[in-house]
Order: structure tokens, then C-alpha cells, then sequence
């Protein structure tokens, strides 16, 4: 939430390999896993080529830390993505199997049962 916040209230944009900028929002809402994963590994390029500058050279920190956090940011959304996938696939299973359970109940009735099941449902229907 931090990192987020930082990212949505200092302007944060990430540039993608097309040259494409995205803010915060665009992140979370409008890439995919893959196009995550990819700014992640620029990022990460990024830093290494930060940080093996020549040591008489004094880094930019605050850039770095920026790098850093954009990194770290991108990584907790691809999580946080991965995860609403992993519920959505199983609300999709446990619908699945709530159907094929309801279509064996209803396969293991005997005729008798049916038959007090429709008599209910028109008896309901002649109250009203």
C-alpha cells in the first residue's frame, strides 16, 4: 500500500520495452502478468547497470531508490494479480463441482421422489 501510494502521489510511470509510459493505475489494471514480468526484468537491468557504475562515481541514490521501489512495486502486483487469478479459478472449480453434484443428485432420484417434487411445486403455484 505504501509503494503504491508513493507511486500514485509522486506521478510514478514505468516505460515499457515499446517505449509505452504507464502510471500506477495502468499497472494494475490494464497490464497482464507477462507485460509485468517484463518491466520487472528491465527494472532489474536497470539496477545492476545503476549499481556496476565505476565506484568513483558517486550513483544518483534517490534514482536508484526509485528504480528499487518501481521494482519491488511491479513484483507485488504481479502477486497480487497471480492471486485474484488463483480465486477466480476457484470460484470457476467450486461452481463446476456444485453443478456436477446437483446433475448426480438429480440423476439418483427415483421416479417416486420426482414425482412428490412436482406434486409440491404445483401445490405451491395453486396457493397463489
Amino acid at each position: 500500500m505504501d509503494l503504491a501510494d508513493a507511486a500514485l502521489f509522486n506521478q510514478t510511470v514505468v516505460t515499457t520495452k515499446l517505449g509505452q509510459v504507464l502510471n500506477i493505475y495502468e499497472l494494475l489494471h490494464t497490464t497482464s502478468i507477462n507485460q509485468l514480468n517484463e518491466i520487472k526484468t528491465g527494472l532489474s537491468k536497470k539496477i545492476e547497470k545503476a549499481e556496476a557504475t565505476d565506484e568513483w562515481v558517486a550513483p544518483d541514490n534517490d534514482k536508484l531508490q526509485s528504480m528499487k521501489d518501481t521494482k519491488e512495486l511491479v513484483n507485488l502486483i504481479i502477486g497480487w494479480k497471480r492471486y485474484n487469478l488463483e480465486l477466480d479459478e476457484n470460484d470457476r472449480k467450486k461452481e463446476e463441482l456444485s453443478k456436477k453434484l446437483t446433475e448426480l443428485k438429480e440423476s439418483t432420484k427415483t421416479p417416486e421422489d420426482r414425482i412428490k417434487e412436482i406434486e409440491a411445486q404445483l401445490k405451491e403455484l395453486e396457493e397463489f
